[in-house]
């Protein structure tokens, strides 16, 4: 089937897609995209509602909200068995709260300009990651398209999707949430694996790992980080004071995150991280689950509509 399969969540932004989606579907119609669409009800609806279009034939999706919308509808694509994930292509119209995704693939972060990256069709095959972690003592399988993180990273994502959920937006949504989890935060001893070798073996304030550059509305937490080179990059961030993450944070901004010696990085194909208790884990700002994780890269998994000329 030609035509796009275009997934709403008019809930993103804090209802701003439902206000903007009209102006939306003029401008898809004004580029000559033929589509159909469907909007989400409750969360995981976009898991649904990608497998039910595969199986009616759409190879070709469009994600219109923010990364969580683009995470379910990845994920539909990786749980479905009908065809090869690679046979899919996706696209994203930028209209969430972070877009953080959208960051790297396409230079411009406005809906029209979206949509013509999408009509003219450049594309590559991303890597995306499996996640397995601990979810009431059953192993919870996710698959990432971006970046996700344990601990101070995945405590962050928890206050934040509660204000977005009350209907917050923009990058102070971020910002405060990120200044709020500082409060009782517990430094858990960690030990990461990387493709077999320790890599790290100590107290743990924050780990990002990342196929993708940005994260929390703008963050380098994985600035090196390339998204179809078959790598996955991991940030560990030292066990330190409050006043030095206070410091730390403009650093996580500029991406200059690797300067600071309470930082160690590297790259791997799977990397393990487990904690001396549960510790949340996080995947493209949703929470998906606890510590034991496991992060295993796919190479070249999912074709994506990308601006950037690759």
């Amino acid at each position: 089937m030609e035509k796009w399969y275009v997934i709403v969540n008019p809930k993103a932004a804090g209802g701003l897609v439902a206000e903007r989606w009209e102006e939306m579907a003029q401008s898809l119609a004004d580029e000559g995209l033929q589509y159909d669409a469907v909007f989400t009800r409750h969360r995981f609806h976009a898991v649904e509602l990608t497998i039910s279009g595969i199986r009616q034939g759409y190879r070709k999706f469009i994600a219109v909200g923010g990364d969580g919308t683009l995470h379910e509808i990845v994920n539909g694509i990786f749980m479905q068995n009908e065809v090869p994930a690679r046979d899919i292509t996706i696209g994203a119209i930028c209209a969430g709260t972070g877009n953080d995704w959208i960051r790297m693939h396409d230079k411009v972060r406005d809906s029209i300009h979206n949509i013509r990256t999408i009509i003219k069709g450049n594309t590559i095959l991303q890597d995306i990651v499996k996640v397995t972690s601990d979810e009431a003592g059953v192993a919870n399988v996710r698959y990432m398209v971006n970046v996700g993180g344990v601990g101070y990273d995945s405590n962050v994502c928890l206050v934040c999707n509660n204000l977005k959920d009350s209907g917050r937006r923009g990058t102070m949504v971020y910002i405060h949430s990120a200044l709020k989890c500082l409060i009782g935060r517990i430094c858990r001893h960690t030990r990461v694996t990387v493709d077999g070798k320790e890599f790290f073996n100590g107290k743990m304030f924050s780990i990002s790992l990342g196929i993708g550059r940005f994260s929390g509305g703008g963050m380098l937490q994985t600035p090196d980080a390339v998204a179809d080179d078959g790598l996955l990059n991991i940030t560990v961030i030292r066990k330190l004071s409050k006043l030095k993450v206070i410091y730390l944070l403009p650093k996580l901004f500029s991406g200059e995150i690797y300067d600071y010696r309470m930082v160690s990085h590297t790259m791997g194909k799977v990397i393990t991280v487990e904690t001396s208790t549960p510790d949340r884990v996080e995947v493209d700002g949703e929470l998906v689950g606890n510590t034991t994780a496991t992060f295993e890269i796919m190479p070249s998994a999912l074709r994506i509509i990308t601006g950037t000329g690759r």
